[in-house]
């Protein structure tokens, strides 16, 4: 190696090194990494402790600034093709000098990459052992340095624009039961994986189990963030990894810029997070931060504290919406609704109230009380002269609990109700999964002795089959076929058929959302039983439901 640096001019040995570097990197070259080429071309030094020292803190600046882990191994290689390419240069085809100089370099470049490797170690068990927040699984820094780091950027005097970028990757359904190791694993690859693609000076943080921040100083432009979030989202979703069925899971984003979205490290982490909330709650990839956002979120928080804090004692109530025969014209049963006033006078959709108590688990209790207050509603109902069945809309999730039978039989049994006068109402959508366990369901629910409704019918993709498969009692066409059937001949055709399928396979039939005194006319005289909608009633508490019933049948 001596008689290499004596013989071979420095100039062709550098500019050969620069070819090679300009040949691999693909990413522009941070100032620290022209250190560490320029630490690993002092020739005069090369094997001395003096130059591996050096390396090995040029190295560890480079790690700083979020170089690419695969850095010394592309330094090493530019380094023995920049020894090969030299020994070309000077003379004709190399002979056995050259090829020791070549077999030197090969061996010199494998301990530089052992020496660097161990430094990046023996740094990780130094941060670790000071608790200075180093994620043992991923190597990145952690939440307490990421709040460190983003103070000290968004602090005169280094205030600067700043974009902020939050990744949050939703594990998939069976993560639960994986080895805690193979979510290791794939915290460690998506985490290399995203590492090897950022801007020089970008540092990435894994701040949580699922999330990482991603600081990007020096913003140009909003842009900038918006497409480090889809390459960082698309890297995720190319990883091996992430495809293992078990594991694989959605992923968002959110961003957020300084100083527009927020003035202080806190601001603009709120601001991130109030997108990235908005990301799942969309299930859209990636989402920017807008005025509005944060209030939006904070809301929606309010709105779960209050149903976690409440769902022993639930303040909602179930109103009660009439269904009329349309032969008679009397009212016949009712559909229970779920209702919610807030104390400032706010109503929550029912749609919400459901999709928060099951993104919270509260979906159990919930699914009790108000089998509970619809057992409740009909003793009541029957002590003042109402006897009609009450309608009781189920979820997925109370179809796959093989103990809700039970739970209907008790609910029933302590108000002393009949089961004819419960009917729950199931729709196509809570049936797809494990349809069998739902028909076994069903079916227990049909003997004892409770009516079982087809919701919706018509809006998913295998009405017919459940129709033939599942023991349903009653089918309801859904208000999406029912509302212009005299307008649209195929609506029309499509709810004529329905009802007549349905009466031959022995189901009572009610049409939803009839609005007009003409549509309901023209189900009666195609053969429909019952009707539901605006024409007659919308949904009210029970204490104007007595009434309206009894003024309804007085006939």
């Amino acid at each position: 190696m001596r008689a290499f640096t004596l013989a071979v001019p420095a100039e062709t040995f550098d500019a050969a090194f620069a070819n090679g570097v300009e040949r691999r990197c693909t990413q522009p070259i941070a100032a620290s990494q022209t250190v560490l080429f320029a630490q690993l071309l002092e020739r005069p030094l090369w094997g001395t402790p003096e130059w591996l020292e050096s390396l090995a803190a040029a190295w560890l600046d480079c790690q700083q600034q979020g170089a690419p882990r695969t850095l010394p191994t592309t330094a090493c290689a530019c380094l023995i093709e920049a020894v090969h390419a030299a020994l070309h240069a000077t003379g004709p085809a190399p002979g056995r000098a050259e090829c020791d100089i070549l077999v030197a370099t090969a061996k010199l470049a494998q301990a530089v990459q052992a020496m660097l490797a161990c430094a990046s170690l023996d740094r990780l068990d130094l941060r670790v052992a000071a608790g200075e927040g180093v994620d043992p699984v991923t190597g990145l820094p952690t939440r307490t340095r990421f709040l460190h780091a983003i103070e000290r950027l968004m602090s005169p005097p280094l205030q600067q624009p700043l974009g902020l970028l939050l990744l949050h990757v939703a594990w998939g359904p069976s993560a639960p039961e994986q080895l805690s190791a193979q979510r290791d694993r794939l915290r460690r690859a998506l985490s290399d994986a995203m590492g090897r693609v950022l801007r020089p000076g970008d540092v990435l943080y894994s701040i949580a189990d699922q999330e990482w921040a991603l600081i990007m100083p020096e913003l140009r432009s909003i842009g900038q963030v918006q497409l480090a979030a889809r390459r960082l989202i698309e890297i995720c979703e190319r990883s091996p990894e992430h495809g293992v069925p078990q594991l694989r899971g959605s992923i968002h984003a959110g961003t957020a810029c300084a100083p527009d979205d927020g003035l202080t490290a806190h601001d603009l982490e709120h601001a991130a997070r109030a997108a990235l909330h908005r990301a799942i709650r969309a299930d859209v990839p990636v989402v920017c931060f807008h005025a509005d956002m944060i209030a939006r979120m904070e809301h929606e928080i309010d709105i779960e504290r209050e149903i976690a804090r409440t769902i022993a004692h639930p303040p909602f109530q179930l109103w009660l919406q009439p269904q009329i025969q349309l032969g008679s014209g009397r009212c016949a049963g009712a559909e229970a609704l779920l209702r919610w006033q807030r104390d400032d006078g706010e109503w929550v959709p029912p749609p919400q109230i459901i999709e928060t108590a099951s993104r919270l688990g509260l979906m159990p209790g919930l699914s009790r009380w108000l089998l509970g207050q619809a057992a409740r509603m009909i003793g009541e109902l029957g002590a003042e002269g109402v006897e009609v069945p009450i309608s009781l809309n189920l979820v997925a999730q109370d179809l796959h609990d093989e103990d809700l039978p039970e739970l209907v039989a008790q609910a029933l049994s302590t108000w002393k109700v009949a089961p004819s006068r419960l009917v729950l109402e199931v729709t196509e959508s809570a049936l797809i999964g494990d349809r069998d366990r739902a028909g076994r369901v069903i079916q227990r629910l049909r003997a004892l002795g409770c009516g079982v409704s087809l919701d919706d019918f018509g809006t998913g993709f295998s009405s017919f089959a459940y129709m033939r498969d599942l023991p349903v009692s009653e089918l309801k066409i859904d208000q999406l076929f029912v509302r212009d059937m005299l307008r649209s001949s195929r609506d029309h055709a499509i709810v004529t058929t329905v009802q007549a399928l349905a009466h031959g396979f022995g189901m009572r039939v009610v049409a939803e959302g009839v609005e007009d005194q003409a549509t309901a006319d023209e189900l009666q005289r195609i053969g429909c039983d019952f009707a539901q909608g605006f024409l007659y009633a919308r949904a009210m508490p029970q204490r104007d439901f007595v009434p309206w019933v009894k003024a309804r049948n007085a006939d």
